[in-house]
């Protein structure tokens, strides 16, 4: 495999529109300017959607990265070692345009501009931010001027559901028919702030309660309304408000690291934790290289599936790594590898169905062949070593 610890394919494809400040985003004296929601992350702690407070200590460990947006329009996006407040960024950050988002540097800032070139990603999310699946339970923000559609649930046994409000006494049952996404919010169920209704599937069996929140939609647009979302607890509401912003401002990207740093000493035999996450839905594939110089594909096993789910992070060993890892017996240098890729690539990698066997020196240089004629693809690599006495 290359010897690059992060890499990203010569045809990947990067939107046109993170290539300039080309966006409207609305703001609010009702929200604090010091407020500000996670666009995109690698950071453990840091999802998207999710609200960071005014005066709030932000803390990305080395080889992690995120991007924040303020309700003001503004964004900061840092790359750990990182330790402190977002608005009380060092002096030295540069006020720069989205292109220099894939720069080196630590710190970046931007305001948002104008142009009707491209258009607003935050009002192309807005859609699908009012939409809300009732077969999860939580918080619901709905506009003050109209109700939330109700998508279809995940759960592909529930082609209806059942409403009620148990203050009032009212009930609705609502179906999704054919390949329709989406269903009207029932005429009889009144949405308030602060209401409640209790949803169960066809069959009587309870799926839970949507704790309704009424948010002004119209005063409160774009950067702002996303914030407002977030601390009214709409964070995955606010997560499908952000998304298109940050598939438009933020490449792909992987972070690496083990339970004890990204350079890490360990005793032969010793057990290994590894930690992942990407900064949106990815496919992965990781390795060992151990300290025989062979090259052991650890993730995912023969049987599982490659895509992870982004902003969350991946314990290995754990639920989708059952597998111990355990440091090279004799000692040496280990190095781990992960690759993230917009797509599924398990069918153009050798030795994919030989998890935790050793590739043979043939298996291996025709991965490293297959890896570099990839096209199309957006690809990103992180590694972390392993030093074992």
């Amino acid at each position: 495999m290359s010897t690059h610890s992060r890499r990203r394919s010569r045809h990947a494809r990067v939107p046109p529109a993170a290539l300039a400040l080309a966006f409207v985003i609305g703001s609010t004296a009702s929200v604090m300017a010091a407020e500000a929601v996670v666009v995109a992350s690698t950071a453990p702690g840091y999802a998207l959607g999710q609200v960071v407070p005014d005066g709030a200590m932000v803390k990305l460990p080395d080889g992690a990265g995120a991007l924040f947006l303020f309700a003001t329009g503004r964004t900061v996006r840092v790359k750990g070692p990182y330790e402190g407040q977002l608005d009380k960024m060092p002096e030295a950050a540069s006020r720069a345009a989205v292109g220099s988002l894939l720069s080196g540097d630590r710190f970046m800032q931007s305001e948002l501009g104008a142009t009707r070139a491209v258009g607003n990603p935050l009002e192309r999310g807005l859609e699908q931010a009012f939409a809300v699946d009732p077969g999860t339970a939580g918080t619901v923000c709905a506009r003050a001027d109209a109700p939330p559609m109700l998508k279809r649930p995940r759960d592909p046994a529930l082609s209806a559901v059942s409403l009620r409000d148990p203050a009032r006494g009212a009930a609705a049952t609502v179906t999704w028919t054919g390949a329709a996404g989406t269903a009207p919010w029932p005429k009889d169920l009144a949405v308030r702030d602060g209401g409640e209704v209790a949803v169960s599937a066809p069959d009587g069996r309870p799926l839970g309660t949507l704790k309704l929140r009424v948010v002004d939609a119209a005063a409160d647009r774009g950067a702002a309304l996303a914030v407002k979302l977030a601390n009214a607890g709409c964070e995955k509401q606010a997560a499908a408000l952000l998304s298109p912003l940050r598939d438009a401002m933020a490449p792909l990207d992987v972070y690496l690291s083990t339970d004890r740093g990204t350079s890490a000493a360990y005793k032969a035999g010793e057990a290994v934790r590894l930690v992942l996450q990407t900064n949106r839905d990815a496919h992965v594939y990781c390795y060992v290289r151990n300290a025989r110089g062979q090259l052991i594909p650890i993730f995912p096993s023969t049987s599982s599936s490659s895509l992870v789910e982004g902003s969350v992070p991946l314990s290995m060993p754990g639920e989708r790594m059952p597998m111990p890892l355990r440091a090279s017996e004799p000692a040496g240098d280990m190095e781990v590898r992960c690759l993230a890729a917009d797509r599924d690539l398990g069918s153009d990698l050798p030795g994919r169905n030989e998890a935790f066997q050793p590739l043979s020196e043939d298996t291996v240089a025709r991965l490293d062949h297959r890896l570099g004629a990839l096209r199309d693809t957006e690809i990103v690599m992180a590694q972390v070593f392993l030093r074992v006495r």
